[in-house]
């Protein structure tokens, strides 16, 4: 960069010797002329660092060397609260400043979380679904909303509102949702039921009823929502578009009316944004990932080629015909105005906000007919 700084500046100076003018020469060669002065004064040239009032003594340098050779796995900010008990204050910016200089700056990795690796992928529908209920009031009683959700596409296959949950509305609402699905209890393949470690999840009676039907009961990890995250998820989403919003319901029949017409809004046409934006049924009904993001790169070249097959026809549109065509309607027909017009003009009064009379304009009718 150097080299080539100071063959712009000898061409400059020959140029001008020559007559040219300064800007003449920046301007065939590209050089703004605030970089060439720039240049000229030397300025461009690296800097010599200014030592500041502010910078680390050589007491406070030998204070961090000696506290990491002790702790050699202490980073800066470990290093500053060492110092910080020793009645010493330095900034952990600061340390790791020195400790960069020496390189003793160790890369620093940690295990990563352990949801973001997950163990398994749900890839197809009815493989593992998740219950839970949430509270909500009816006529001013607290009642609750259960329901199931398919992990692979979010779809909801079966809900009940209940004054209380048991054991027994575990085992009902699992049967709808086989019910629902066309799924007979005697089928070897039934979907995994994935719930928390609740009383009537964990009570003899259910799990009874699971061994007896030949279905996996999934617990839960105690305190780990992510065990069942998509539940949880649904679980605000209904509280925030619709439980919030009515506040309390008049009676039973009012409730499961108003949620089932939410559920079936949910999954027949509210948009999903963790599945791409299709619904839940569609996703559902499609059963195949793959499937579902080639149909939306589908969509998304269709949609491209119609809006550049649109563009293309308004630019074809503004151009001026050719050979006296009119854009999309081949060859234009010229019409002579004929008698018709002229004897409109000759009953016309003249008038100063009208153009001239038309004895004054008939030299202009046959250029204009020409074209």
């Amino acid at each position: 960069m150097a080299v080539q700084k100071q063959a712009v500046l000898e061409l400059v100076e020959t140029h001008h010797r020559e007559g040219r003018t300064v800007s003449e020469v920046l301007g065939s060669v590209g050089v703004a002329r605030s970089s060439y002065y720039r240049w000229k004064k030397g300025e461009g040239e690296k800097k010599v660092e200014r030592s500041s009032r502010y910078e680390l003594t050589g007491e406070e340098r030998q204070l961090i060397e000696e506290v990491k050779q002790l702790h050699p796995q202490y980073r800066h900010r470990r290093i500053q609260g060492m110092l910080q008990q020793q009645g010493v204050y330095l900034s952990a910016s600061a340390i790791y400043g020195h400790l960069k200089e020496l390189g003793e700056v160790e890369p620093y990795e940690r295990r990563p979380a352990p949801w973001k690796s997950p163990r398994y992928e749900v890839w197809q529908r009815n493989l593992m679904w998740g219950s839970d209920w949430t509270k909500l009031l009816v006529g001013g009683v607290r009642w609750y909303l259960l329901t199931v959700i398919d992990f692979f596409s979010r779809l909801i296959v079966a809900f009940d509102v209940v004054p209380t949950v048991h054991g027994g509305s575990v085992k009902a609402i699992y049967q709808a949702g086989l019910n629902n699905q066309g799924i007979s209890v005697h089928s070897q393949l039934k979907p995994e039921f994935r719930v928390d470690r609740g009383s009537p999840n964990t009570s003899g009676v259910t799990q009874e009823f699971f061994e007896t039907l030949g279905a996996e009961l999934s617990f839960a990890r105690v305190r780990r929502p992510t065990d069942n995250a998509l539940t949880e998820r649904f679980y605000g989403t209904v509280k925030q578009e619709e439980i919030y919003l009515v506040g309390n319901y008049p009676d039973e029949i009012s409730a499961r009316e108003e949620l089932g017409r939410y559920i079936e809004t949910y999954n027949q046409s509210r948009p999903h944004q963790a599945l791409f934006n299709f619904t839940p049924a569609h996703v559902h009904q499609l059963n195949n990932k793959s499937a579902l993001l080639a149909e939306l790169n589908d969509l998304k070249r269709r949609t491209r080629e119609k809006r550049k097959a649109y563009w293309a026809e308004k630019q074809n549109i503004g151009q001026p015909p050719i050979e006296g065509g009119c854009p999309g309607q081949g060859q234009c027909e010229i019409v002579d105005p004929g008698a018709n017009t002229e004897a409109a003009f000759q009953n016309q009064q003249p008038d100063s906000r009208n153009e001239s009379p038309t004895n004054k304009n008939d030299s202009l009718r046959p250029s204009i007919l020409s074209r």
